[in-house]
């Protein structure tokens, strides 16, 4: 990066030639930083091409800079606070010529503690801190019910990650208290209040609705990351959810009408404990019946008939998740005896095969491993290993590092690739698995990625997960339960199909030779994923019946 001093003869001439008008500017930042701390600094201002920021001591000349960084290199900008304790300026210097344009004092402190946050934030709602401090190891930031015991705790941003850290607001409206705490002794050396209030919503969506149909829900409200929409039966408990989508999805919200008609509500739900905000009552009439289509022929590939050299690699979900339960079982343990079943009964001995595990090994770790190295099957082998694969509590979701392994995990295959995931949620370690897979289809087009989601209750995420797999060139099976998740791990294994309507929309996936897909009725043309992909248009669904579709 140039030097600030280099344009300043220029920007002299040019500054005699067009003289500079007075422009109005602002800087948001810390009022005290920890020595050498990196902290952020909001700005408006003009941002001409050499503005920048800079930290400079209180008395400094006008024009004098230390430490810079451009207006252009971002919003909020990011900078290191001088390693010398002392008062000092944070500055937004024109760059023709050198004219502070706004100024902020900033304290760089050795060795108290400081805490600055909102006075008041939505119940929920995540909200940013800025804090100076010794920064210790260990030193963490908590928020607290005020007057709560010295040393207590709840949830934790450790202040090595740098100012501001952002906290997440409490779903229980009150008077509360941000602490920083010492990692040693938990001895709080600095603490703000804060107030957290109830959150409003409201809604807008239809009266009424057929079943099955999609419906667009409108809302307003705080949009806090648990936040969701949820349809329930009329007079349901407080809490209680059946169909819901997360508002992060977007809004209007996008959701399935219940499949029963009868009179249900649309709910707002704040938070994690689900608390209802706003509420409006919907009647689902009965909707059109809808029919099947079931599609085989002889490009299924059944047990005897996986084409030459194809390779399977397995992903499985073990994260915290996956130790809630289904049916009276842990997720994990359902997961596991489909695994089993597969690779006792579905796949050959000796097809090449791989398995890789992410969330079974380091709590709170975005880690993925590759427990069954690309081999021969020996199910045998592969059962002892599943057998002893166990859900870590508070262990992530990394699902696109996973995907990205999977080019090294199946270097060498001369035949097809084909990626089946198994997970209950979505992706939190900050990654784009949407980017992943199309990277691995760009690097191995004959790769498939198809999707197995068990237990998925937030219909933006299967929406999401449909997404990734018609990237992926594979299908999405949606398993609710333990029978569903079989199947689904079992037509994983098949060539993918799409039903396509007459507007060119995909309305279902499915597997050759698998399960039959339900639709409602109409004309469609059955979109098989073989390379190259076949179609067959034409085909005629009626309410009630199924429609059989071979391909040859």
């Amino acid at each position: 990066m140039p030097s600030p001093r280099f344009g300043c003869l220029l920007a002299a001439l040019l500054l005699y030639a067009f003289p500079a008008t007075a422009q109005d500017a602002s800087i948001e930042a810390p009022s005290a930083v920890a020595p050498g701390a990196a902290f952020e600094i909001a700005w408006s201002g003009p941002d001409a091409a050499t503005d920048f920021l800079t930290v400079v001591p209180r008395d400094a000349d006008e024009a004098a800079f230390s430490a810079y960084v451009y207006t252009r290199q971002g919003n909020p900008a990011r900078i290191e606070a001088p390693r010398e304790p002392g008062d000092y300026e944070i500055r937004y210097l024109s760059g023709q010529p050198y004219r502070p344009l706004a100024r902020r004092p900033l304290k760089v402190d050795g060795g108290q503690a400081r805490v600055e946050a909102p006075a008041e934030v939505g119940a929920g709602s995540r909200f940013r801190v800025f804090w100076t401090g010794p920064n210790r190891a260990l030193d963490f930031l908590t928020l607290v019910e005020a007057g709560a015991p010295e040393r207590a705790y709840t949830e934790t941003a450790y202040t090595r990650a740098g100012t501001p850290l952002t906290l997440t607001a409490p779903e229980q409206p009150g008077a509360y208290e941000i602490r920083y705490l010492s990692g040693q002794s938990y001895r709080p050396l600095a603490s703000a209040r804060v107030r957290v209030t109830a959150r409003r919503a409201t809604l807008d969506a239809p009266e009424t609705a057929e079943a099955r149909t999609l419906l667009q829900i409108g809302w307003d409200g705080p949009g806090a990351a648990e936040d969701r929409i949820a349809i329930v039966p009329a007079g349901a408990p407080e809490g209680a959810a059946t169909t819901h989508v997360f508002t992060k999805w977007g809004n209007p919200a996008r959701i399935e009408a219940p499949h029963e008609p009868g009179d249900y509500e649309i709910r707002y739900l704040a938070g994690r404990a689900g608390q209802t905000t706003a509420s409006r009552p919907l009647r689902v009439t009965p909707g059109r019946r809808y029919g099947a289509v079931r599609v085989s022929g002889a490009v299924a590939q059944q047990r005897e008939g996986l084409p030459e050299g194809a390779a399977v690699e397995l992903i499985l979900d073990a994260s915290g998740s996956m130790l809630q339960r289904q049916e009276g079982e842990r997720r994990i343990d359902l997961a596991k005896a489909a695994l089993h079943r597969l690779t006792q009964d579905a796949l050959p001995a000796g097809t090449p095969f791989a398995l890789r595990v992410f969330g079974h090994r380091e709590t709170g770790a975005c880690r993925t491993d590759l427990e069954v190295p690309l081999q021969p099957l020996d199910p045998a082998a592969a059962a002892a290993r599943i057998a002893g694969i166990e859900a870590m509590n508070l262990a992530k979701t990394p699902i696109a590092q996973s995907l990205e392994a999977v080019a090294e995990d199946l270097a060498g295959v001369p035949g097809e690739r084909i990626v089946i995931l198994l997970t209950d949620g979505e992706e939190t370690c900050d990654g784009d698995p949407a980017a992943a897979i199309e990277a691995l289809r760009r690097q191995h087009p004959g790769l498939r990625v198809t999707i197995v989601g068990f237990a998925i209750d937030d219909f933006g995420l299967k929406e999401t997960f449909r997404e990734w797999a018609r990237l992926g060139g594979g299908a999405y099976f949606d398993a609710r339960d333990a029978g569903a998740l079989g199947l689904g791990m079992t037509d994983a294994l098949q060539l993918p199909f799409e039903l396509v309507d007459a507007e060119g929309r995909v309305v279902a996936t499915g597997a050759v030779g698998g399960s039959s897909v339900e639709v409602p009725p109409g004309e469609y043309t059955v979109r098989v994923r073989s390379t190259p992909v076949r179609e067959i248009p034409g085909v005629s669904v009626e309410a009630g019946a199924t429609a059989e579709v071979r391909v040859d």
